[in-house]
């Protein structure tokens, strides 16, 4: 499209979600010029991932210098890795400082979205309508609880919920508490309340791999200096990023020298911490570091040593009416159950369904395998766009880069639509292909490929989650839109 040409900034936009990524869309949007968009958001305010997880302990596991916005640095984050209240906050206060509030349609939750006659149609569970040119979803991958579903689990007397539900009226003081899980948010959770239960059982699947999180607070004259010298928080966040590029990134390579080394600092810090060798054999993973998400926490290992803690390996099968009963037979008491069982990647579909032209149903165009063109639309699906999309996902960096990456990207597209007059853009079949087996290549020789089992993959062990390569690629690959990689017309009808 000609440059010359007059752009047009009345396309409607919707944008699904309020969280960090529609967040990102938004402030991008008001700076390209588009206005006439608006942020779906089905709670009451923004904030996502972090309004949505309250439980004890929760927090981030990037440092929040490198977790923030490139253009709102916060200089006054009170930890290296900040809790999720604090978070939380930051979301509200760059939502109002940078005019995204008035954008937000809150208390509106989307149950369909459908392209009918170049323009897509969004129905609400409350039963309103709306119109849009241009769809972008910001739901993210990480969006739906997963809880297993165990024999009996309805019957339990006590209260049970998920990490991501936590239930702030159920006190846990001098109760007997089983923790379902042990990854991400189960080593958080589990030092916050071990001083509060009478007993604490860790149900643990698949032991994970742990390192120090080291976090410190920060002191005031820090901050002021953040406040009154920006480029400082500037460097720091660059080296943050520097150390996860050219530190975390080489140790993904399969038995390179950098997983070796990582391999070893997290055994020696499960061999300093953990005495007793019954538990520590537990604890040590039989896959390769990295394979699935390394946790950084501390104190997890400490909680689990305490005389009223255990740790059980057993299997499930089934929960009771007063607790849960392993695959040994051992009938174990509990007062509350919580489910600390993550989620299910790019299953956000089950709740919201996507339809594009000829009836084409994103779900079942998906039901082979989550494949994406650049990670960000989707063949046959004009004008429909996600953030945080299919091999997307990190393992050693801020998600924050990539979700800068690709709103950078869209708003690219969008005003390439905007300034040719054009209706409607695709990705071409045979480009999404292309990139979808360029993926798969970037995959061979990493450890994700190394034979675990883990959320990063499908039941058939595809990985849709991961971005194989370094966040330097991908910034790069997302620089500028190849439209010859894209169908796009003045004629919606064209794209059916």
């Amino acid at each position: 499209p000609s440059g010359r040409k007059q752009m047009n900034k009345n396309l409607k936009i919707a944008v699904l979600g309020a969280g960090m990524s529609g967040m990102a869309m938004g402030h991008s949007l008001i700076k390209a010029g588009f206005t006439n968009f608006t942020i779906y958001e089905k709670a009451d305010r923004v904030g996502g991932t972090w309004r949505e997880n309250n439980y004890p302990g929760v927090a981030c596991d990037v440092p929040s210098h490198l977790y923030s916005f490139s253009f709102e640095r916060n200089p006054n984050w009170s930890e290296a890795f900040s809790p999720g209240g604090e978070i939380q906050q930051y979301c509200e206060a760059t939502a109002e400082k940078y005019g995204l509030l008035p954008h937000c349609a809150f208390n509106r939750t989307l149950t369909h979205t459908s392209y009918e006659n170049g323009i897509w149609r969004l129905d609400f569970a409350e039963g309103a309508s709306e119109t849009a040119d241009i769809v972008v979803s910001a739901m993210g991958g990480l969006h739906v609880p997963q809880t297993p579903d165990f024999k009996g689990k309805n019957k339990f007397k006590g209260p049970s919920f998920h990490t991501a539900h936590w239930e702030h009226d159920v006190d846990l003081t001098n109760k007997r508490v089983a923790v379902i899980g042990s990854a991400a948010s189960a080593v958080q959770l589990v030092p916050q309340i071990i001083d509060k239960v009478a007993q604490l059982n860790v149900y643990q699947r698949t032991p994970n791999w742990v390192l120090p999180r080291m976090n410190k607070k920060y002191p005031a004259w820090r901050k002021w200096l953040h406040r009154n010298l920006p480029f400082t928080s500037l460097a720091i966040r660059g080296l943050l990023y520097l150390r996860g590029e050219l530190l975390f990134f080489p140790a993904f390579f399969a038995d390179s020298f950098m997983q070796r080394r990582l391999r070893k600092q997290a055994l020696n810090h499960l061999e300093d911490l953990v005495a007793d060798e019954e538990l520590r054999a537990k604890l040590t993973p039989d896959f390769q570091i990295g394979c699935k998400r390394i946790l950084m926490i501390d104190g997890y290992f400490e909680a689990l040593q305490r005389t009223h803690a255990e740790l059980i390996t057993d299997g499930i099968s089934e929960i009771s009416e007063t607790g849960i009963v392993t695959q040994d037979g051992t009938a174990h008491a509990a007062d509350v159950i919580i489910y600390a069982t993550g989620f299910k990647p790019f299953d956000f579909l089950t709740k919201f369904g996507v339809t594009g032209p000829g009836g084409r149903d994103l779900a079942d165009s998906w039901a082979g395998g989550v494949t994406s063109h650049r990670s960000v639309a989707v063949a046959g699906f004009p004008n429909f766009f996600m953030l945080l999309g299919p091999n997307s996902g990190l393992g050693h960096n801020s998600v924050i880069v990539m979700i800068e990456a690709q709103v950078h990207y869209i708003t690219e597209l969008i005003k390439g639509l905007a300034k040719g007059g054009l209706s409607y853009i695709e990705p071409k079949p045979e480009a999404q292909k292309a990139f979808t087996e360029g993926i798969h290549g970037g995959l061979e020789g990493k450890v994700w490929s190394s034979g675990c089992q883990s959320w990063y993959q499908s039941d058939t062990g595809f990985n849709h989650t991961l971005w194989p390569h370094s966040t330097i690629r991908f910034i790069r690959e997302m620089n500028k839109p190849d439209l010859s990689e894209y169908n796009h017309g003045r004629n919606s009808d064209a794209a059916q």
